[in-house]
């Protein structure tokens, strides 16, 4: 008797870990996450390179988009208009928001001739959404914002560029049959698929090997979400024919770069990399600004010519 006993209470421990491991990991909570930039400890020490953006994205003109994602969520954006042929959507990370992960790069892209989407990812800002999908349904997000723009201010290239969980979106997007306007993308910091960056986040914040727990939390995102922690970013390049550049600190503590040289390898000829010696994670803009502007400029004349 008393091993069956033993039996339940293990299984409804289990049963709650993973609820506990779910809510932690996909659950929208509105009251965390990395904030404002101006307020970020994470972001401090480049405070006042940052300045100049954190102005740009508070004071500059710019639309509020909206769109209706596939699934019912209404989304939403700020469009900053240049009057140029190009666009790019910039799409940010985890539990995180455009000002915070692009202040640094926005400006950039804006100088260097595009008009700038910068989105609120689903389950983040003013977008709706419960669950986070760690790029998987977000992927299809981008398509449609990328179909939005086309629709609304008919650019001639456009150009997907996202951080962190943002970096996985826009490789996930590749497999999600994108305009043919979409000319190339930009992949800072992203991981190869939610269940190794999870595994590998249980490893080094919980000391646990969450390895075991995957299947049956896989089971409650097919369930709760409709989704696959399983899909791969590396599924997603094998057959892609669109330019991607990685970019990735070879120092960050959250995102293994080796997931980016992953990425980079399955790219092929498609793919290019700057890796950045002395960055942590989506710091590599700021550590070796110079480095990047240059080498992504490149990149960016040379697919869009």
């Amino acid at each position: 008797m008393w091993i069956y006993i033993a039996l339940i209470l293990f299984l409804i421990l289990f049963i709650s870990l993973l609820f506990v491991f779910f809510n932690m990991a996909f659950v929208r909570k509105n009251n965390v996450g990395l904030g404002d930039v101006e307020t970020s400890n994470y972001l401090k020490p480049y405070l006042e390179q940052l300045r100049p953006g954190i102005e740009f994205i508070d004071n500059h003109p710019c639309e509020e988009v909206s769109i209706l994602s596939y699934d019912g969520l209404k989304l939403y954006g700020r469009y900053y208009d240049h009057n140029t042929d190009k666009t790019v959507i910039l799409v940010h990370g985890y539990r995180s928001n455009g000002k915070h992960d692009f202040s640094g790069a926005l400006k950039f892209y804006y100088d260097f001739g595009f008009n700038v989407l910068l989105i609120d990812q689903r389950s983040h800002g003013k977008s709706e959404g419960r669950l986070i999908t760690f790029g998987v349904k977000e992927s299809f997000d981008v398509r449609d914002w990328a179909e939005f723009i086309n629709k609304k201010y008919s650019p001639k290239s456009i150009v997907l560029s996202g951080v962190s969980m943002g970096g996985g979106t826009v490789v996930f997007a590749l497999k999600r049959n994108l305009p043919q306007n979409v000319k190339c993308v930009i992949a800072d910091c992203g991981f190869t698929s939610p269940e190794a960056i999870i595994r590998k986040v249980g490893k080094d914040r919980f000391k646990i090997n969450a390895k075991f727990y995957m299947p049956f939390l896989n089971a409650m995102t097919h369930i709760f979400g409709g989704f696959s922690i399983y899909e791969s970013t590396i599924d997603a390049l094998k057959d892609n024919k669109i330019p991607v550049m990685f970019i990735h600190g070879e120092k960050d503590n959250f995102v293994p770069v080796e997931m980016s040289r992953e990425a980079l390898k399955a790219a092929g000829e498609y793919g290019s990399s700057i890796f950045v010696k002395e960055a942590d994670h989506g710091l590599s803009y700021l550590v070796e600004t110079e480095r990047v502007v240059t080498e992504t400029s490149e990149f960016l004349i040379k697919n869009l010519a």
